[in-house]
C-alpha cells in the first residue's frame, strides 16, 4: 500500500501539522507568561483535543492498525502499573494533604489532562513510534521518539514565558517518556498509557495549583532545575528494565514500509 511505504514522512508531516495545532493555536492573541497549571484549569483546551482527533482521522485513514487500541496482551501485564501505582497514590496523599482546586478548576484539569494523555500518546507511542519501526530497529525507534517527547516540551516556554523551566519539564518528559513507551511495548497496547500520562498530569498539576503563582519567569537554582528529574528518575530506570531484552522480541523487529500492519 502506497501510504504504508511512505509511512514515516507521513509521521513527520503529521508531526509539525500536531506541534502547530497543540502550540500554535492562538498564537496570535495577546497574552502574559503564565503558570503551566493555570493554563489547563480555567478553559477547556480546544487545542489539545483538536490535535488528539486530528491524529485519530490520520491513523483510520490510513489503516494503521498496529498502533495499539486494543486490550493490554496478557491481561495480567496491568501488574506492571505497581511502581506507578505507588507514584499515583502519594501524588493523591499529597494533593489531599495540600487542599484539592476549586470544583470547576478541577473539572476543567480532568478533562483537558484525558485530552493531553490520549494525544500525546497516540502522537509519540503510537503514530511516530510505529512509523520509525518500518525504518530503524526498535531501539533507536525507541530513544527518538522518548527525545522528541521530551524536546516538545521545551515550548511550554510560549505558554509560561519560563525557558530554564521548559527545559527541566523537557528532560523530566523525557524520563517519564521512557516508561510510557515500556508500558505500551509490554502491554501490546496503547491505552494504559494513555490512562495512567492522564492521570498523571492531573495529579501533578493539581499540586502545583497549590503552589503560588509568581507573575512570572522564575530564576531556578541548580537544586531546583534537578529536583524534578531526580524525582522521575524511578519512572526511567523502571521503564529501562521493562525493556530490558526487548531487541530480541520477533514482535518488535523492523517492519519494512510498504509490509502489512
Amino acid at each position: 500500500m502506497l501510504l504504508d511505504r511512505y509511512r514515516l514522512p507521513i509521521a513527520i508531516l503529521a508531526f509539525l501539522i500536531w506541534v502547530l495545532i497543540t502550540i500554535g493555536w492562538g498564537f496570535w492573541e495577546p497574552r502574559e507568561a503564565t503558570e503551566l497549571a493555570q493554563t489547563v484549569n480555567d478553559a477547556i483546551a480546544w487545542n489539545i483535543l483538536l490535535a488528539g482527533l486530528f491524529l485519530l482521522a490520520l491513523t483510520l485513514v490510513c489503516r494503521w492498525r498496529d498502533i495499539g487500541f486494543g486490550p493490554p496482551r496478557p491481561l495480567r501485564s496491568l501488574l506492571l502499573l505497581w511502581l506507578p501505582a505507588i507514584y499515583l497514590v502519594l501524588f493523591l496523599f499529597g494533593v489531599t494533604l495540600l487542599g484539592w482546586p476549586p470544583g470547576h478548576m478541577l473539572a476543567f484539569l480532568a478533562v483537558n489532562t484525558l485530552f493531553v494523555g490520549f494525544s500525546e500518546e497516540l502522537m509519540f507511542r503510537g503514530v511516530l513510534f510505529r512509523a520509525l519501526l518500518t525504518r530503524v530497529s526498535i531501539w533507536p525507534a525507541i530513544w527518538i521518539s522518548v527525545a522528541l517527547f521530551g524536546a516538545v516540551h521545551t515550548l511550554n516556554v510560549f505558554v509560561t514565558g519560563d525557558l530554564m523551566m521548559a527545559a527541566a519539564q523537557a528532560v523530566a518528559a523525557a524520563m517519564s517518556g521512557m516508561l510510557f513507551m515500556a508500558l505500551v511495548i509490554r502491554m501490546g497496547s496503547i491505552i494504559p498509557a494513555m490512562i495512567f500520562h492522564a492521570i498523571w498530569d492531573f495529579t501533578t498539576l493539581s499540586l502545583a495549583s497549590n503552589v503560588p503563582m509568581s507573575g512570572g519567569a522564575v530564576n531556578l537554582t541548580p537544586l531546583q532545575m534537578t529536583l524534578p528529574v531526580l524525582f522521575v528518575l524511578p519512572n526511567f530506570l523502571y521503564g529501562l528494565y521493562l525493556l530490558r531484552g526487548v531487541g530480541r522480541d520477533a514482535r518488535w523487529q523492523r517492519q519494512p514500509a510498504g509490509s502489512a500492519a
